[in-house]
């Protein structure tokens, strides 16, 4: 059996003129292809020649183990390889602009734990416990979960390329994601706000139109003209291909959702001092840091002018929102508004694109009067004097 290192030319927008490799295996006749999953750029020379060799590393390490098989020796673990200029592969095969940079987050993360690179034959179950503690030391657990989970998936391509031998993780568990806590508004805080003006208005509707239609903040930044389509039951939807699952999803616009959505597009002409066309962005919120600076001002501005209408355990809730309030708190304060009118997990669960309920239950938050009544429907139990005097 013999072993040659080949590429393909790639012809995407994206990576036009990259080489992808691949090992072409030649058997009694036969030719089968083995992908690599590895590209490079050839104009860029010294990375291009740092994977070219790795790439050649890899064919000569699969032959000296198919020619030790074939004599009876035993497989020779590929001991030598950069594990560190091994993992900084996979960036380049991701075409999502937040997931790549999260792949390169997590690979400066390994650089700080191994600055001179490391060898594939030291990446056992010490060295991988030893990585997941340092990410514990340096960042908040679900950071350090998601980067550990980005290393784990490339020890996992390398235990199925024969660069490992033994898989440490089967032996070191991943580190378990903290559950965080989902804040949110009281149907009163949003009123205050929807009856207290900022000069930011379009960035005010997209917070308001987010409460009452649920989407993603990702999502809401995007959100054009073709993304809103007459519902099959009346009324209109918005719906869009979700980024992480790739699928279609689609949430019913409210009536209220509905008030806002049209005057954004009013200011949005506005802007464009047009018609809007199918791909213009309804709303505009700017940067997410200076969208988020808006949102404390104007709620502490609705807390200042309005708050004294509140319920006090309302009005102390609202008091402390108005520090910490951000985009994020929209989507979270429709799920719970949703909830404390009487909708079914199941179906907020759906309209939030959620596939585990327990997903939506940390969502879903109950307004604290709800509880009150709640608890109050308690049986009690009466003594001797209330039955005498009964």
């Amino acid at each position: 059996m013999r072993l040659t290192l080949k590429h393909r030319v790639l012809k995407s927008r994206a990576r036009r003129g990259w080489h992808s490799f691949f090992i072409e295996v030649f058997d009694g006749g036969k030719r089968t292809y083995e992908a690599l999953d590895i590209v490079a750029d050839p104009k860029d020379k010294v990375h291009y020649k740092d994977v070219l060799s790795l790439c050649k590393d890899i064919v000569a390490k699969r032959q000296l183990e198919i020619n030790g098989i074939e004599t009876g020796l035993k497989p020779v673990s590929y001991m030598s390889g950069d594990f560190v200029m091994y993992c900084q592969q996979y960036p380049n095969k991701v075409k999502n602009k937040k997931s790549r940079e999260n792949w390169w987050n997590a690979i400066n993360a390994l650089l700080k734990y191994e600055p001179h690179g490391v060898q594939f034959g030291k990446i056992d179950k010490d060295w991988l416990e030893g990585y997941q503690e340092f990410l514990l030391d340096m960042y908040s657990q679900n950071t350090a979960r998601c980067y550990s989970t980005k290393i784990r998936q490339v020890i996992a391509k390398a235990v199925q390329d024969r660069l490992i031998i033994d898989n440490p993780n089967k032996y070191i568990k991943q580190i378990p994601e903290q559950e965080g806590e989902i804040k949110y508004l009281y149907f009163e805080e949003v009123m205050l706000l929807d009856k207290t003006r900022h000069r930011h208005r379009e960035r005010q509707l997209a917070f308001l139109f987010n409460c009452f239609v649920p989407v993603r903040p990702g999502d809401l930044i995007s959100l054009t003209e073709s993304n809103i389509r007459p519902a099959a039951n009346g009324g209109f939807e918005v719906y869009f291909r979700q980024s992480k699952k790739q699928r279609i999803e689609s949430i019913p616009i409210s009536h209220q959702g509905m008030v806002y959505l049209q005057e954004a597009r009013e200011l949005a002409k506005k802007r464009f001092g047009r018609e809007l066309t199918a791909s213009d962005p309804i709303f505009s919120v700017g940067h997410k840091k200076w969208f988020g600076t808006m949102l404390k001002a104007w709620a502490k501005r609705a807390y200042e002018l309005h708050g004294y209408e509140l319920p006090q355990e309302i009005r102390y809730h609202f008091s402390w929102a108005c520090e910490d309030i951000s985009p994020h708190w929209a989507r979270h304060t429709g799920a719970s508004m949703l909830l404390n009118a009487g909708a079914s997990l199941e179906a907020i669960g759906d309209i939030l694109g959620h596939r585990h309920r327990k997903t939506t239950m940390r969502y879903a938050k109950i307004h604290p009067q709800t509880k009150h009544s709640t608890i109050a429907m308690m049986p009690r139990i009466e003594d001797n004097d209330d039955k005498k005097r009964s």
